[in-house]
């Protein structure tokens, strides 16, 4: 697979700049510490020529900041539904951007997505491959990109709450 780690920090560099009008940066720090409100993770699967995930865990805070910006900038109270769905959509997006790299036929999942202080969102039988850690106005954000692995079988888990090689 030819997608290298300067490859996914610019897309979503792009996607959050463009879509969001958001600047977010990478950081050295791979941990994302949970500040009380906890947390939302979403992951789309890729398959077909190659067969993997990508997966975007942020805090709640920018999760909220983000579907401020797709509403246009209002500030006005979001559903949870709606957050969810502002993170599933980030993540579909980074997995399209992926996906325009890799072996043809690939497809890509509808997103599923989860939120709280505590859970696991597991790729069966996944390794990660890349990790980008980003910031935003001292919010955290990570993008890991996932290769199913049928011999690794690792569980890929609470990335946000212990950190990440």
């Amino acid at each position: 697979m030819s997608i290298r780690q300067e490859d996914l920090i610019a897309m979503n560099e792009q996607i959050w700049a463009s879509m969001l009008g958001i600047t977010i940066s990478t950081t050295e720090c791979a941990e994302i510490p949970v500040h009380g409100g906890g947390y939302i993770g979403a992951c789309v699967q890729l398959v077909g020529a190659w067969q993997g995930a990508v997966r975007v865990d942020c805090t709640v805070a920018l999760a909220h900041r983000a579907a401020r910006s797709f509403a246009g900038g209002e500030d006005t109270e979001f559903s949870v539904d709606q957050i969810r769905d502002t993170v599933g959509e980030l993540a579909n997006m980074a997995a399209g951007s992926v996906k325009a790299l890799l072996p043809q036929p690939t497809h890509i999942s509808l997103p599923s997505v989860a939120d709280g202080n505590d859970y696991d969102l597991t790729v069966r039988k996944g390794r990660v491959l890349l990790q980008c850690p980003f910031e935003c106005e001292g919010e955290r954000l990570l993008v890991s990109l996932i290769e199913r692995d049928i011999e690794a079988g690792a569980r890929i888990g609470r990335p946000l709450t212990r950190r990440l090689q």
